[in-house]
């Protein structure tokens, strides 16, 4: 009987410790962006949603058009939505560039202290984050030459391991899978050297809506073995866009006006989940697509 006892007793401890451990071992990044016009009062609802309902996250991407037209009013008016003043603070928030925010005094002024600065030219303007076994580059197409850009990045790689998960994050999306017209010719040079190092995912906003694509190559081809998958979230508080074609590379895209939602990503060793919920009022904060993605190095 005292055997049986203490065999449970070291089962449960053992269970304990591997649910702990995996809970250290994670990752957890929640996606969202394009917060400017807090259109249904959905910028509110997001920061009401993680700061009191889902808190268990490490730190957030916005993906761009945080203000309406950058000037300082804009960001004052941003910051005073309810909420995301607290949200908006260092080492938890980090944004990339974007064609609302492409005031460069404002972007200096607001950023400054708040997300890192590159060893390029010590800007907020594009920089890194490195958090346990994630790294996430974010990129600027605004206030930066290209080949600044490039060049830091192929440094920067160089001391990423291939084994780790990597993330992109710059405004604009790269395919033609929304409305907006695609950025590829642009941002070919990234994808490339994201692609090269084992790249697992880029995030996007500028597109008021919600897609993600399969793993796709720098030519926009699906590659299930090396691809990096593309997720535009810009579904922060600006206009409402109507449903999405999909495309030989959509994976998923709601077959609805758009709304909305939150990605949360969750990293683990050998594996990541994304799920993306409903943020709407009395949506009970439905998943609305998730998705389990292999750490493929």
């Amino acid at each position: 009987m005292k055997l049986s006892r203490v065999f449970m007793y070291i089962v449960v401890f053992l269970i304990s410790s591997s649910l702990l451990f995996s809970q250290v071992d994670s990752v957890k990044i929640a996606v969202w962006g394009d917060s400017r016009e807090n259109a249904d009062g959905a910028t509110e609802r997001i920061a009401d949603i993680l700061l009191h309902k889902i808190t268990d996250w490490d730190f957030q991407i916005h993906t761009g058009d945080f203000t309406h037209d950058g000037k300082k009013e804009a960001w004052e008016k941003t910051l005073s939505y309810k909420g995301v003043k607290k949200l908006f603070y260092s080492g938890k928030f980090f944004m990339c560039t974007s064609n609302h925010d492409d005031n460069l005094a404002t972007w200096d002024m607001y950023t400054r202290g708040v997300f890192p600065v590159n060893s390029m030219d010590s800007t907020t303007h594009f920089y890194s984050v490195d958090f346990k076994n994630a790294h996430v580059v974010f990129l600027d197409a605004y206030f930066s030459h290209p080949d600044s850009v490039s060049s830091w990045l192929e440094e920067y790689l160089k001391n990423v391991k291939k084994e780790e998960w990597l993330i992109g994050v710059w405004h604009n999306p790269c395919f033609k899978v929304t409305y907006k017209k695609p950025y590829i010719e642009k941002c070919k040079k990234w994808l490339k050297l994201l692609y090269k190092h084992g790249g697992d995912f880029v995030f996007h906003g500028h597109a008021h809506v919600y897609v993600r694509t399969k793993p796709v190559d720098p030519d926009g081809k699906v590659d299930l073995k090396k691809g990096i998958v593309h997720i535009v979230n810009g579904t922060g508080g600006a206009n409402w866009k109507p449903p999405q074609e999909w495309t030989k590379i959509t994976a998923f895209t709601p077959a609805e006006r758009s709304f909305p939602v939150i990605t949360f990503l969750v990293l683990y060793k050998d594996h990541a989940v994304v799920r993306t919920i409903d943020c709407r009022p009395n949506s009970d904060l439905k998943i609305i697509d998730e998705t389990v993605i292999s750490n493929r190095k």
